[in-house]
């Protein structure tokens, strides 16, 4: 009988930690200065996500390259280097005076995201925990919408009483408390570093290890010639074009097209989260007793109607700004759940971390060119509502996408043997 607490929760609790400050800060936090560059410095909203979206297409291009080393060296190392960057990153944007300090800065803070981001977070996590793998990824991912939630209402705060370069300072400080401690004194890349097997279960990896070879999964090649890799690639892709695109872009549209003050529309970026919070926790949930892709159309469609929402927001009526937020937020907590869950129902095996990667790097990428497309059709029709549609349709095109995936996988099931139609496992 074991007196002590396993060691991969710990591990868990710093990862928690971790990437609910690298990610609520940098991705979902940075956004809400973007009015505060345009007011001091006069860039426009173009301009500025042009920077953002470099910050996107960098961590894309780079990710392929820097997560084949996670297998070969240690992910503890990168981790503590990304934390080093986001510290290094936030104090340079503090003395930030240029646009193009500007785009350094966000080229600088994607080498951070690559090192400690979503890849080599979710490599750890599963590196530690098989049994409990479903809970931790969930508690892991659930991180990132608490950041979400709670940095804005930070932000608010601190705008009230100093400038924007306060606030920087503050989330400075957040990260590196947040980040670098766990970092050093939590986390492992791996349960043999403690001597210990994945769940600190010896019978459960003795069997594990016995069964090893049942369960390998299909190979890069071979995903390559199954067209549920294209589209999902496709539909993923398009899913982070719009979620990240509306997120980078809806503080100017609440400020500038709504006239909402900024003490408004930091609760709206707010709720979002909390309801991204019920949404992993409520479809994670779902997803470990029904169909995954049966469950991904229904956020696709809370996705829908959020944005649908959102459009209807431009009547002056605050009601449907806060029907977005609870609608949009479940969808798009789901989202972020079930992309992980289907990529896995597809391609989990000994080749899971190389495919993860490509299609990680389409999404980060696909979200920058969001920013920035969706900036550039503003400025070409002087208003969001005609992107709200745009938008509209495309997220309509990924449910008829989800759809297709669902009969490719059941046409697939009909010829694979059991064990390795929904391998729910990672390496």
């Amino acid at each position: 009988m074991r007196d002590r607490i396993f060691y991969g929760w710990w591990v868990l609790a710093g990862i928690f930690a971790s990437y609910t400050a690298l990610v609520g800060v940098q991705v979902y936090t940075l956004p809400l200065f973007y009015p505060e560059l345009t007011a001091e410095f006069g860039w426009s909203k173009q301009s500025i996500s042009y920077a953002a979206t470099i910050f996107f297409l960098t961590g894309a291009s780079i990710t392929p390259f820097v997560s084949s080393l996670f297998d070969r060296y240690s992910a503890r190392i990168f981790m503590i280097a990304g934390g080093c960057i986001t510290v290094l990153g936030l104090l340079a944007y503090r003395s930030m005076e240029t646009l193009t300090h500007l785009t350094v800065i966000y080229i600088v803070l994607a080498f951070s995201q690559v090192c400690a981001g979503q890849v080599p977070t979710i490599l750890v996590v599963t590196r530690w925990f098989r049994r409990y793998r479903g809970i931790a990824v969930g508690i892991t991912l659930t991180g990132t919408s608490i950041g979400g939630a709670v940095f804005p209402l930070v932000f608010n705060y601190v705008m009230e009483n100093g400038g924007w370069r306060d606030a920087i300072t503050v989330f400075l400080i957040l990260c590196a408390v947040m980040m670098l401690l766990p970092y050093i004194f939590l986390v492992r890349s791996r349960p043999e570093d403690k001597g210990l097997p994945p769940d600190g279960d010896e019978a459960a990896e003795a069997k594990r290890s016995s069964q090893k070879n049942k369960i390998e999964g299909p190979t890069m090649k071979e995903a390559l010639r199954n067209p549920a890799f294209y589209i999902l690639a496709l539909a993923t892709g398009a899913l982070w074009f719009t979620m990240n695109g509306i997120y980078n872009n809806q503080s100017f549209f609440m400020s500038e097209e709504l006239g909402l003050p900024r003490s408004t529309y930091s609760l709206i970026f707010s709720a979002i989260f909390w309801f991204a919070i019920a949404g992993k926790l409520l479809f994670g949930h779902m997803s470990d007793r029904l169909d995954k892709i049966s469950i991904m159309i229904l956020v696709v469609i809370l996705l829908l109607t959020g944005l649908f929402f959102l459009r209807l927001s431009s009547t002056g009526n605050l009601m449907y700004l806060y029907a977005y937020a609870a609608v949009f937020g479940l969808g798009f907590g789901g989202t972020f759940t079930l992309i992980q869950l289907v990529i896995a129902e597809f391609f989990a095996g000994h080749s899971y971390g190389k495919i993860l990667g490509v299609l990680t790097a389409v999404d980060v990428a696909c979200g920058g060119l969001g920013i920035s497309v969706i900036a550039e059709m503003e400025r070409i029709y002087g208003s969001y509502l005609p992107v709200l549609e745009m938008l509209m349709g495309l997220t309509s095109v990924v449910a008829v996408m989800v759809v297709v995936l669902y009969r490719i996988r059941r046409n697939q099931a009909k010829r694979l043997q059991p064990a390795t139609v929904v391998p729910d496992r990672c390496p």
